[in-house]
């Protein structure tokens, strides 16, 4: 059996992987032939793999035309996991439109795409407690991503450089909790939750990074019963919507998923962010889980 992981030609991106090394090992024990190919090398032959799977092409967002572009040279292959039409839906963060109009709740989200409606969309998510987030609505490893006050002169500098590079903005209340519990992740393999954790704060004050550089800080932890009903919400509605513009069949579920939660301060549980292509899944809180994500790798190339 040979399974391409795909990544990125790219090595500066990929020095936080920090799953590699326990799948290279899982892998190994199964006795599966496993390639690291980037997805921006037009030399690979895709099709001669029995399962693509989708890992660490962390360089997309900057490269986006061209990501595109591959996602089209992949799109009739099935052995690519997960799909690329889903890949597509969701590597633009307005597919949280989608997953709240179908009743997952997910953070307060204003996208703009005008310059003259970035004061108020800033002023709008701060009146809670005056603090606001904005990034891009495509993005990786906070790329482009601070949290201010509102009045925040930097705030609106950093959206207007968003825009600049012809993306769209988010712009999102700042959940305090973050600071003090930070997110709560699930990741899920087939539709079954594998394994959960803490990520801690990343943003500081005034579009500053803890620490001063981007770094995450993972921890052990378990959901609570709401957060987990959360969780299977999402994951349900993600299903749905796959199978209704065909990208899953009937009853298929998909090969990975992460979703990223935060507690509001009105003190409910929200959707952050679903991670359908490229999360970290952080294998070193569960090691074990390398060999339930190989297995439901072997068993979706076997079932081919």
């Amino acid at each position: 059996m040979r399974v391409a992981l795909v990544t990125t030609s790219d090595a500066r991106v990929l020095v936080d992987d920090v799953d590699r090394p326990l799948l290279d090992e899982a892998f190994a024990r199964a006795g599966v032939d496993v390639v690291r190919a980037a997805w921006d090398d037009p030399d690979v032959a895709w099709a001669a793999f029995d399962l693509v799977v989708v890992r660490s092409p962390w360089d997309y967002c900057e490269r986006i035309a061209d990501f595109g572009a591959w996602l089209g040279v992949v799109d009739g292959l099935p052995t690519v996991h997960n799909p690329p039409g889903l890949i597509r839906w969701n590597l633009d963060k307005r597919y949280l439109v989608d997953l709240a109009g179908r009743g997952v709740p997910v953070v307060p989200t204003t996208f703009v795409d005008d310059d003259a409606e970035l004061p108020a969309a800033i002023a709008a998510a701060g009146e809670g407690n005056g603090e606001v987030v904005l990034k891009p609505s495509v993005s990786a490893g906070s790329r482009l991503t601070g949290r201010f006050p509102v009045g925040s002169a930097a705030a609106v500098a950093l959206g207007r450089d968003i825009l600049g590079r012809g993306l769209v903005v988010m712009v999102q209340p700042y959940a305090r909790s973050v600071g003090r519990a930070g997110e709560r992740s699930a990741v899920l393999f087939d539709g079954t939750v594998s394994h959960t954790f803490r990520k801690g704060p990343i943003l500081a004050d005034d579009g500053a990074l803890h620490g001063g550089a981007y770094r995450e800080e993972i921890t052990v932890t378990s959901l609570s019963p709401h957060e987990a009903a959360v969780v299977e919400q999402a994951s349900a509605v993600v299903g749905s919507i796959a199978v209704e513009r065909g990208w899953l069949a009937p009853g298929g579920e998909l090969l990975y998923e992460r979703f990223d939660l935060v507690r509001t301060d009105d003190g409910s549980d929200v959707l952050l962010e679903a991670e359908l292509f490229e999360p970290s899944f952080f294998l070193p809180v569960d090691p074990p889980a390398a060999d339930r994500f190989v297995a439901a790798v072997v068993a979706r190339a076997r079932s081919r």
